[in-house]
C-alpha cells in the first residue's frame, strides 16, 4: 500500500518535505527550528490555529477536486496565500500529495479512470492559478546555475509532476530547469551533448515504463564521461515502491533531496 507522510511547520506554514516511515497520506505538524525557538509550546492556541487551517486547506482542496469545484479551489488558494503560504509549498505540500492519493485510489479500484482524469484536469487549473501568483512574486535568480533536464518517461502522459518540479527548482534556485520531450534516443543524446545538463530527471508514472527508462539510462551511460549527466528517476512508480531499481540511475522519493545532489 502506497503511503506518504508530509512535514509542515505549523506556524510559518512552510512545507518541509517528506519523511519515513511512509505511514499515511496525512500531514504531520511540528515546528521548524526557527519557529520552535520563538514558540516553544506546540500546543499554544496560536500554533494550533495555524495547524487547523493547514489541515482545512488540505482536505478542502481534495473535496473541491472531487466535485470539480474550481471556484472553491480559487478561494482556498487565495486564503492560503493570505495566510502566508508560499505558492510553491501549496504545489509540493498539498496538491502533489493529493495527486498521489488519487493515483493510489485509481490503482486500488476505488475510483474510475474518468475520476482520475477529472481530478488531474482540475489540478492543472489549480497549478495555473498558483503560477500566476508565483509570477507576480518572482525574484531574479542568480546566474551560473547548473542545467537540469526534466523529462517524462516515454508513455507517461501526465505533465503535472514535471511542471511542478520545474517550479520548485526555480523557486529554490537549485538549477536552470529545462523540460524536454524526446522519444528518439539519438535526438536525446544529441541534445544532452549540446546542452551538457548536470542531471537528467525522469518521471515514471507506472512500472510498464521501466524498459524505456532503462534504455535512456543505458544511453546516458554510453556518453563520454565529461558530458554524461547523472540520471535520477522519480514519480509515482518509484514513490509507491513499484519500481525499486534502475541500472545506472539513482531513485529519489523525496523531492528535497534534489537540492543536495552532487
Amino acid at each position: 500500500m502506497f503511503s506518504l507522510m508530509l512535514k509542515w511547520c505549523s506556524y510559518c506554514q512552510q512545507f518541509k518535505g517528506e519523511t519515513s516511515p511512509y505511514d499515511d497520506l496525512s500531514v504531520t505538524y511540528g515546528l521548524c527550528q526557527r519557529c520552535e525557538s520563538q514558540h516553544p509550546d506546540i500546543f499554544a492556541s496560536e500554533v494550533v490555529r495555524h495547524s487547523e487551517f493547514l489541515r482545512h486547506v488540505y482536505h478542502s482542496l481534495y473535496e473541491a477536486g472531487r466535485r470539480n469545484d474550481l471556484p472553491s479551489a480559487q478561494q482556498l488558494v487565495k486564503d492560503a496565500l493570505a495566510a502566508k503560504f508560499r505558492p510553491v509549498d501549496i504545489l509540493l505540500g498539498i496538491l502533489t500529495p493529493l495527486l498521489y492519493k488519487i493515483g493510489e485510489q485509481w490503482r486500488s479500484g476505488t475510483i474510475t479512470v474518468t475520476d482520475e482524469h477529472e481530478f488531474t484536469a482540475f489540478s492543472e487549473r489549480v497549478v495555473d492559478l498558483i503560477e500566476v501568483s508565483m509570477q507576480r512574486g518572482k525574484t531574479r535568480h542568480r546566474r551560473g546555475l547548473p542545467r537540469y533536464f526534466l523529462m517524462n518517461a516515454p508513455g507517461n502522459t501526465h505533465t503535472l509532476a514535471i511542471r511542478i518540479l520545474s517550479f520548485w527548482l526555480k523557486d529554490r534556485s537549485v538549477c536552470t530547469p529545462t523540460v524536454i520531450n524526446h522519444i528518439d534516443l539519438q535526438k536525446l543524446a544529441e541534445h544532452i551533448l549540446e546542452a551538457a545538463p548536470k542531471l537528467l530527471l525522469l518521471s515514471m508514472a507506472l512500472p510498464q515504463q521501466l524498459d524505456s527508462v532503462v534504455a535512456i539510462s543505458a544511453l546516458v551511460g554510453e556518453l563520454p564521461a565529461d558530458a554524461r549527466p547523472k540520471v535520477i528517476v522519480g514519480g509515482y512508480a518509484v514513490k509507491s515502491g513499484l519500481v525499486t531499481f534502475v541500472p545506472g540511475a539513482e531513485l529519489v522519493t523525496d523531492i528535497n533531496l534534489l537540492g543536495t545532489s552532487d
